[in-house]
């Protein structure tokens, strides 16, 4: 058996794309023969016999064993990776910036903005900082971390080959165009803009369209209530929150939809937007973050978030094959970078610079 390579996460949450790389990560090691399990302070039921508490590590922790520590908040388990003398590779998945929660979660933004304060305390403490788009290791470099480098998430897209449930299917799968979008409800997503701009389309270019979102929005239940108000004062109709899902419905979702259009101001990397070119769908982002790094500037970035100019070229995708082609073509090249070879490759690369 090689060397022992272990990771540290805050949680292990189904589907979630965190919990889901550190599962492609320990594969991948175990692959090339090194002894490897993943550590987790939360733990979602379906996913505790993928991982175990990370109070356990200490029982294993030794100097010669790598600490793959994935980080985005502070937690026990980065209080954890600063005392244990075994070698750290940080993996940065960015922290939201407080100013998005503080209007409805002071809790939380307190905590994102501790995370900050806490990751800079990793500073020296790191034999490699590797963020998952450049957007975040230049974060990393500007914090002072040495040396750092890009690992884009390790994604399993492969999943969304899988059924797709009948019932969305038979819903929404029709003649109807269908916008998408994939993510928790919450403040930095900025849905409001995508509601505007779909108001805009549908008032302007096509009154049967509908706007479909998928995510999780209990966490945030005042900015979810103040979203439907403003659908209300938009007054558009056929605007479907659905929530937390299914896989198979998931990928019904991704199958009914004809867009996907992303007004988000803050994304670590947004694994959404590769589903979605997955699906051959095109897609459709705000240019902020990490969205034009982690996608080679390979989808239909807008500068501007005026609704007319959002809709209107939405609509000029959908209507034109001599548009929309070339795009889905460029998207597709798009996925080589989130290649489940490539990534993998880059990884054992940056192992090989810390002499595994």
């Amino acid at each position: 058996m090689r060397r022992a390579i272990h990771q540290l996460s805050v949680s292990a949450a189904y589907g979630d794309a965190i919990g889901n790389e550190a599962l492609q990560i320990r594969h991948a090691l175990r692959a090339a023969g090194h002894e490897s399990e993943i550590f987790v302070e939360l733990v979602d039921p379906r996913m505790a016999s993928e991982v175990r508490p990370y109070q356990q590590y200490r029982e294993i922790s030794d100097p010669d064993n790598l600490v793959i520590l994935h980080y985005s908040l502070g937690s026990k388990v980065s209080a954890l990776a600063r005392e244990i003398p075994d070698r750290l590779v940080l993996i940065y998945h960015n922290i939201t910036p407080a100013r998005f929660f503080a209007p409805y979660n002071f809790g939380l933004a307190r905590d994102c903005a501790m995370g900050r304060v806490e990751l800079a305390s990793l500073r020296g403490r790191c034999a490699l900082a590797l963020g998952d788009s450049e957007y975040n290791r230049r974060e990393l470099e500007e914090l002072g971390f040495e040396p750092t480098g890009v690992l884009p998430l390790m994604l399993d897209l492969a999943t969304f080959d899988g059924a797709a449930d009948p019932i969305v299917m038979g819903r929404f799968g029709d003649e109807r165009p269908n916008w998408l979008f994939v993510g928790r409800v919450v403040p930095n997503k900025c849905f409001e803009d995508i509601l505007r701009a779909f108001a805009y389309f549908q008032r302007y270019v096509d009154h049967r369209a509908r706007l479909l979102v998928v995510g999780e929005h209990r966490t945030f239940a005042p900015y979810y209530d103040a979203l439907q108000q403003l659908v209300g004062r938009l007054q558009i109709d056929e605007v479907h929150f659905a929530g937390h899902v299914t896989q198979a419905e998931l990928n019904a979702y991704y199958r009914v939809a004809d867009a996907f259009v992303c007004m988000s101001e803050h994304e670590g990397f947004c694994v959404p937007i590769f589903e979605a070119i997955y699906g051959c769908l095109p897609v459709f982002a705000f240019a902020a973050a990490a969205v034009p790094y982690s996608t080679g500037e390979g989808v239909l970035l807008f500068e501007d978030k005026d609704p007319a100019l959002v809709a209107e070229t939405v609509a000029l995708v959908l209507e034109d094959d001599a548009v929309r082609t070339p795009l889905l073509e460029r998207q597709q090249r798009t996925l080589e970078l989130v290649s489940h070879e490539r990534v993998t490759r880059l990884f054992m690369e940056h192992l090989h610079r810390l002499g595994v």
